[in-house]
């Protein structure tokens, strides 16, 4: 699955707290793990079944497929 970065899943289910994560990150526009290299394996292991989030899809709502891929890339860059 791939994450469009829109930050639903961190600020609802977190394996280190009762509620958002606290390791959450925002930068422009990116909802992003500020412990991604060192995050839980729930974190790590925690996919839908779905090419693409359907939850970051309807929070994102991307008009292109184009759009679609430049918001996963650009996550995945930030995340580094």
């Amino acid at each position: 699955m791939y994450c469009l970065h829109c930050g639903d899943c961190c600020r609802r289910f977190s394996p280190l707290s009762d509620g958002p994560c606290p390791h959450i990150v925002e930068r422009d526009g990116f909802t992003l793990c500020g412990v991604y290299d060192s995050r839980p394996q729930q974190c790590r292991d925690h996919t839908f079944m779905a090419r693409f989030c359907p939850i970051g899809m309807s929070i994102v709502k991307p008009t292109s497929s184009d759009e679609v891929r430049r918001r996963i890339d650009t996550g995945w860059e930030m995340a580094r």
